[in-house]
């Protein structure tokens, strides 16, 4: 769950990396699901109300995921910058996620994010335990992002024209 939430932090990327092409910092916001769903085919991972799904959602593993993204995106770009904000990008799912479980509203048997590897302690603040806070985090989420986006992509728009020779 927080699948709306993950694309209105990455709508919400372009005001910071205006130059990078929007499929990419989607891809940024659900790396770390698109890497759950390769675990999930190949059976590291599993589906399920109690799964923590270490290798890919847990704290360690996010912050490994991330460090890979920035430098993936720095052999890509060529720009650190970029490559950072990209790396953040990445962990910022887990950050959602944090705020996100246990989502007991949507899996009643969620323990929440693990710290490490199985077994190791769960956190998360639980914003999703009520199916209010699933609809304001995610539709919230989405709408805030969604305006960031339109904000800055008219900006970037306006001050091409600025520049076009008349």
């Amino acid at each position: 769950m927080a699948g709306l939430a993950h694309a209105g932090v990455g709508l919400a990327a372009k005001r910071f990396a205006p130059d990078v092409p929007l499929g990419v910092l989607l891809v940024g916001a659900y790396a770390i699901d698109i890497v759950w769903g390769v675990f999930f085919a190949v059976g590291v991972e599993h589906f399920g109300a109690t799964t923590t799904n270490p290798w890919s959602h847990g704290l360690f593993m996010a912050l490994v995921w991330s460090g890979v993204a920035v430098l993936i995106a720095q052999r890509c770009c060529h720009n650190w910058r970029t490559s950072v904000i990209i790396g953040l990008l990445v962990f910022s799912h887990w950050m959602v996620d944090f705020i996100a479980h246990p989502m007991t509203a949507v899996f009643p048997g969620d323990a929440g994010l693990p710290l490490f590897f199985e077994g190791s302690p769960t956190v998360g603040l639980g914003g999703w335990s009520t199916q209010l806070g699933v609809n304001i985090g995610e539709y919230g989420t989405l709408v805030v992002g969604l305006v960031i986006y339109l904000w800055t992509r008219h900006k970037l728009q306006r001050d091409k024209k600025l520049r076009a020779p008349a």
